[in-house]
């Protein structure tokens, strides 16, 4: 598992560092030189305010009888970890720091996170489809237009890809004919017998918090171009979030390291920006955004990451 995060840094790695050397490394920096703190403090107060929606839902949809900030601690520390990691798998920490916090099962808790995260992808498949409308009325090279339809396409595959191993024995039967099969299939069949008990006033919850996030981490956006003087609207903001996020759970680099950067530069020129502005954009996205999950630390510290559960 280390080697495969090494060699999925270093190709992230290039990637940038090809994409930073063909722009030019100085034009890169200059626009980063001209980020200002106020506007980065405000980016990061929303961010903020998007943690603690995201850990309202998850408090709310896992019934934890622990309080909200060991919720919002756990959240953050899994997007730490989700952020050093490939499709962003690294988030599922926050199953074992819930399961040890309230003492259930650890599998259960992964499907609940699973079922999570394909809301967050259900709203996706919707804000993408705009987003590539958005700007396809901006963008006339080939090969953008490729990028904004793969960007397009790619939610659409986790919530089929999520839909499918949380409400059907397709995995199951997969599964069953490896060797060794008893244990997964045993996690699996705790994660579909956990989201049996989600109600339906649950999901349509958290499709509403993922609605409100995706409105205050765009408003982080926001704020991160108007600190380093890159005049965007809020619209704009908007219909970036969800093609950029996306891209960052494509498994071939931690965060979709140097993808989004590409993207963002691709899609920053569309608007009539450089392609330096938005690669130091998004590399001001990524630094506003790991600053504050920081306080997740706290949980890493006082929890360890190995999680002894009530049978998984």
């Amino acid at each position: 598992m280390r080697r495969r995060v090494i060699l999925a840094f270093a190709v992230g790695i290039c990637i940038l560092g090809y994409i930073v050397y063909s722009l030019d490394p100085q034009k890169v920096a200059a626009a980063l030189m001209k980020t200002r703190l106020e506007y980065f403090i405000l980016a990061a107060a929303c961010y903020l305010v998007n943690e603690a929606i995201s850990a309202v839902a998850l408090r709310m949809i896992t019934s934890a009888k622990v309080s909200l900030f060991e919720v919002l601690t756990a959240h953050m520390c899994g997007m730490l970890y989700s952020n050093a990691t490939p499709g962003r798998v690294g988030y599922y920490y926050t199953s074992f720091s819930m399961a040890k916090k309230t003492g259930t099962s650890r599998s259960g808790n992964i499907g609940i996170l699973t079922l999570f995260q394909g809301m967050n992808f259900l709203l996706k498949v919707v804000l993408c489809i705009t987003a590539v409308l958005y700007f396809s009325a901006y963008i006339t090279d080939h090969g953008s237009q490729e990028y904004l339809l793969l960007a397009g396409l790619f939610p659409i595959i986790g919530l089929i890809l999520i839909s499918a191993v949380l409400y059907t024995k397709t995995l199951n039967r997969l599964i069953a004919k490896l060797p060794k099969s008893s244990k997964p299939l045993e996690y699996l069949d705790r994660m579909q017998e956990t989201i049996k008990h989600v109600h339906k006033d649950q999901i349509i919850k958290i499709f509403v918090f993922s609605l409100l996030g995706w409105l205050m981490v765009s408003a982080q956006w926001f704020f991160l171009a108007m600190s380093m003087d890159a005049t965007i609207s809020y619209a704009t903001a908007l219909m970036l979030q969800p093609i950029l996020t996306t891209v960052m759970f494509v498994p071939l680099s931690p965060s979709g390291l140097g993808l989004a950067e590409g993207g963002s530069a691709l899609l920053f020129k569309a608007v009539g920006l450089t392609l330096a502005d938005g690669v130091a954009f998004m590399f001001l996205v990524r630094v506003n955004s790991i600053l504050v999950d920081s306080v997740g630390l706290l949980d890493l510290k006082k929890n360890a990451p190995q999680v002894v559960d009530r049978g998984g």
